[in-house]
Formats: structure tokens, sequence, C-alpha cells
């Protein structure tokens, strides 16, 4: 897998992948322990368990470090990894479901929210994580999805139409009809809170 371009580029990524590409491996270690809780959280979003997980995680590693032709391909590090353990996920539900094929459509992906901000009162908190997590829940999967992948991961559309196997345009008009469907439900306060907020899955 190829990534050919990325519209935001991260400096901190460019330089572990200049020491990669360089042949120092022990960059791997630093990848690992910026990346690793983020890759755990999107496969749990995407509905699989924690020990399925830690073994398709340490398996995209695997791969990476032994597959050195493939790094001056690399682009974007992070969308690699997210692209990278998303397809290893679906190798490994097509092979326990016995199935050829199954549509990135068909993954069940959830949010669970966590209000952390001090500032916040107990039963304010309360209420603000399950008005969010209804509003969340009027959304398709895929909506689900696309909103964590470009609010919470802050990726850009196009690395998003990478992981989701769509067009830029397809995706922004997925997550700007996530936004109309979530006004409708009088979301304000979501958004409204949303610097205040930290999502864990």
């Amino acid at each position: 897998m190829y990534i050919t371009h990325s519209p935001l580029v991260d400096e901190e990524d460019s330089l572990l992948l200049d020491l990669l590409i360089k042949g120092d491996r022990s960059v791997f270690s630093l990848i690992y322990n910026k990346y690793a809780n983020e890759l755990l959280s999107y496969g749990i979003g995407l509905g699989f368990d924690r020990d399925t997980l830690k073994d398709a995680i340490h398996d995209v590693f695997c791969k990476i470090y032994t597959t050195k032709e493939c790094w001056e391909n690399i682009k974007s590090l992070k969308l690699y990894l997210f692209k990278s353990l998303k397809n290893r996920l679906l190798n490994i539900l097509k092979a326990e479901t016995y199935t050829i094929d199954i549509a990135q459509e068909n993954l069940n992906f959830s949010i669970k929210v966590t209000v952390l901000d001090e500032l916040i009162r107990n039963e304010d908190r309360d209420y603000i994580q399950r008005e969010v997590e209804k509003y969340l829940n009027c959304l398709t999967f895929r909506q689900r999805e696309a909103v964590y992948l470009r609010f919470i991961q802050e990726l850009e559309y196009e690395e998003i139409a990478v992981l989701l196997d769509m067009t830029s345009h397809g995706v922004r008009k997925l997550v700007s009809r996530a936004i109309i469907r979530m006004r409708t439900q009088n979301i304000a306060l979501f958004f409204l809170l949303l610097p205040l907020n930290s999502f864990r899955l």
C-alpha cells in the first residue's frame, strides 16, 4: 500500500521517516510509542477486541520493520499506520467469517465520550457525556468514523478518503451530512464544548 500524498505533513513524523530511511531502526520504538494508543482506540471503534488489536498492531509494525522498500513511499506516517491496521483487521475479519469480501460500510464504528475537564462539575459531566453520545448515535456508523477521523484524529479530507476508500469530495459530503444531522438533534452543546472534551473509545 502506497500513500502518494499528504496534505498535512507532521514535522516530527517527517524526521522519524527520514531517520528510518537512513537506516536508524531505533526510531521504531518512538513511532510505536507515538501511535500505539491511537491505533488501539481506532481499532476498538471499529469493533475489535483488545487482544485481536494488539496482535494486529504488532503485525503492522513487523511488516513495516521488514519491508524496507516501502519506507520511501510513505508520505504520511499516521495515515499509513491507520490504513495498514484497517487492512489487517479486515483481513482478520474475512478469515474469521470465511467471507471473500467485506464492505467497509458494514463495520460498526462507535465512539465513547469521556468528559475530562476538571472545571465541569461531576453531575454536569455525566449530563454532557449522555447528550453528546445521544447525538453521535443518530449518525450512521460510517458518518461516526468520518467525524472521528476528522475532528478527533484531525485528519484531512484527502486522508480520510484513503481510509474510507472514497473520494475526498465524498468524504466532505459525508461529514457535512453528519453535521447537519446532528444539528437537527440540537447538537449546539456538542460544538460549544468540543475544545473541553476528550474522546476515548
